[in-house]
């Protein structure tokens, strides 16, 4: 099983990074330790930069090799020292970059919030003053109510008086029309009684009187039934004649026709007979004109 990440491990790995000249990151020193979660090698690579600027202030802790080290063991430790003392005067930029914006923003935050108090203050000042004028304006509206409520009081107690007064003349004025139309029922009844017979003696009336007209109908209805049959008959006898005179005019025309066709025939005999008599004689020409020759 491989063990966890230290904070040794991550100090170690940022050393070596910051001897290559690489800024130290999570990922480059993940890489260069092979192994390790970003949420493990945060944590210890922020305490490796919160405490590099006390290590490069300790002489212990960069300590310059001895003279007789290699030329480049000695460039490299010169190149760590100038690579460290600019990361931490760059860190400490940045912190004093971000503690100015954190003073900037508490400024922002405290004027903002003494704006806000001395809004709401002078809203609960207006408010108190409103209350104030509220309180006085119902005060007047609570007399003003008890004023209309005593004159609704007694407007009440005169229309009840007016009400009783009213229902009292309502009722000797319901019993007199009552009785009146107990009298105008009787009256109408009467009238009704009168009115049945009238009507009655005007149905007798108009049955009678319907009785003649339907019997009178009867008899223009069989006079006229008379008079369409005589009318039939004489239209009949009529249609008769006429068929009568029509067959005798076919018969004519028939005859006229046969005798139309016979003249025709004989018109024709004739006009071949007179053909064939100025035939012979145009023969009996041309043999006397031969003779005479």
């Amino acid at each position: 099983m491989s063990r966890g990440i230290t904070e040794q491990d991550v100090w170690k790995a940022a050393d070596v990074l910051l001897l290559e000249g690489a800024r130290p990151t999570i990922e480059r020193v993940r890489l260069k330790i092979g192994r390790g979660s970003p949420n493990t090698v945060s944590p210890h690579l922020e305490s490796w930069f919160a405490r590099l600027g006390a290590r490069i202030a300790d002489p212990q802790a960069f300590r310059a090799p001895d003279t007789d080290a290699p030329e480049p063991v000695r460039d490299l430790a010169r190149q760590l020292w100038e690579t460290a003392q600019a990361l931490a005067h760059q860190a400490a930029e940045t912190r004093a970059l971000q503690a100015e914006d954190q003073a900037r923003q508490a400024r922002a935050e405290r004027d903002a919030q003494a704006a806000e108090l001395a809004r709401v203050q002078t809203l609960a000042q207006a408010q108190a003053a409103e209350l104030d004028a509220l309180r006085l304006q119902l005060a007047a509206t609570q007399a003003a109510q008890a004023e209309r409520d005593a004159a609704q009081a007694r407007a009440l107690a005169a229309a009840q008086l007016e009400r009783e007064q009213l229902r009292e003349h309502a009722r000797q004025e319901q019993t007199r029309l009552h009785e009146q139309a107990r009298g105008e029922r009787e009256q109408a009844r009467l009238a009704i009684d009168e009115a049945h017979a009238r009507a009655r003696d005007a149905e007798r009336r108009a049955a009678a009187d319907m009785d003649r007209e339907r019997q009178a109908r009867q008899r223009a209805e069989q006079r006229l039934a008379e008079q369409a049959r005589d009318s039939a008959a004489q239209l009949e006898r009529e249609r008769t004649q006429a068929r009568s005179e029509q067959l005798a005019q076919l018969e004519r025309h028939a005859r006229l026709e046969a005798r139309l066709a016979q003249l025709q025939a004989e018109r024709d005999r004739l006009e071949g007979e007179r053909l064939r008599t100025r035939m012979k004689e145009r023969r009996v020409e041309r043999r006397s004109a031969s003779s005479r020759k």
